[in-house]
């Protein structure tokens, strides 16, 4: 009797074990790599997925996309993002004003993400209010204390570009 119990715990393991391993090659395979290759819908059909990650980092890939390669800003692409984010700005929080502290990564990285594209459209006071929350967050993040300080020195910043480097100083 012992022996049959012992072969079936170890039994039960293994299966447990197997099953693990299964899931994470599932979620390998229908979530991380198709969030590595930008392929969001097919990430989104993934019963491992994370909906905010997924709205995320397409309304950031819609944010590069936008941005000038030697010509206008994308308003259209643009627009679209400041859209997907403020959607799930409203799904991160919930109708009674509170967030998960799962989410506070995410809400914050949502709020420096609406910031940028409401300073890319001119919108400098939802830009600073985006980028004050971000900082309630996370008081730490120096690319929204940059911003930020960008927008209240007037200047309007860049949505998050680094600033440009200074001319290296001329040998006399």
């Amino acid at each position: 009797m012992y022996k049959i119990a012992k072969t079936l715990g170890r039994l039960t393991i293994s299966l447990v074990i197997a099953c693990a391993f299964g899931y994470g090659f599932y979620g390998l395979f229908t979530y991380v790599l198709p969030m590595s290759q930008d392929k969001f819908g097919t990430a989104r059909s993934s019963l491992v997925k994370d909906e905010t990650e997924i709205f995320l980092n397409g309304a950031a890939k819609d944010y590069d996309e936008a941005l000038p390669t030697g010509g206008q800003v994308d308003q259209e692409k643009l627009a679209e993002a400041t859209k997907v984010l403020e959607l799930e700005l409203d799904r991160i929080i919930a109708k009674n004003g509170h967030y998960s502290l799962t989410d506070k990564s995410k809400l914050a990285r949502t709020y420096f993400l609406l910031g940028k594209c409401y300073q890319r459209q001119n919108k400098l006071d939802k830009a600073k209010d985006s980028y004050e929350n971000t900082l309630r967050l996370e008081p730490d993040n120096l690319p929204a204390k940059y911003n930020l300080e960008m927008i209240q020195a007037g200047g309007g910043g860049d949505g998050g570009q680094q600033p440009k480097q200074a001319d290296p100083p001329r040998k006399i």
